[in-house]
């Protein structure tokens, strides 16, 4: 399985300097471009947090081509959402995930900059043969609470 963890960037400060109604507006907005694209791509929501999501997807490569057209709806609402992904087994709990690797997803996310979609090296590898992703950017970085460093990579979407 492979996970998807977005987060809108910044987003106490948007929702202060915009008000709660236009705020809730461009957070269903978000959301609706969030949902449209996850059912465009075969993937399960698990999780909305407010300014965020745990989405999961069957295929590595359909998570990439969620990521990429849910950045390019953000850009265009100016809107600046960071993504990580990572591949692995997970536990499932009636409608939760838990375990290492779902770990390793959100900690993958919070290392992403601002339009960013960051994934682990291992969901690279599964989805570099295709061909038609760009991935630059790599580095070696220590995740919270994990032991060891981690490569990730940026998916290149623009």
């Amino acid at each position: 399985m492979t996970l998807l963890i977005t987060d809108i960037c910044g987003s106490t400060v948007m929702a202060e300097a915009m008000g709660d109604i236009r705020w809730v507006r461009l957070l269903k907005k978000h959301d609706d471009r969030v949902r449209d694209c996850v059912a465009q791509h075969g993937g399960t929501e698990l999780k909305h947090q407010g300014d965020g999501f745990l989405l999961a997807f069957p295929s590595a490569r359909r998570a990439l081509l969620c990521a990429v057209a849910m950045q390019k709806g953000f850009a265009e609402m100016e809107l600046p959402v960071r993504m990580g992904l990572h591949t692995g087994e997970v536990i499932r709990d009636g409608d939760d995930l838990y375990g290492r690797n779902v770990i390793l997803a959100s900690r993958i996310a919070d290392q992403a900059n601002a339009g960013e979609i960051l994934l682990s090296s291992l969901t690279k590898e599964l989805t570099d043969s295709s061909g038609d992703l760009g991935f630059s950017g790599d580095r070696e970085l220590e995740l919270k609470g994990l032991n060891g460093t981690f490569r990730v990579w940026s998916l290149a979407w623009q």
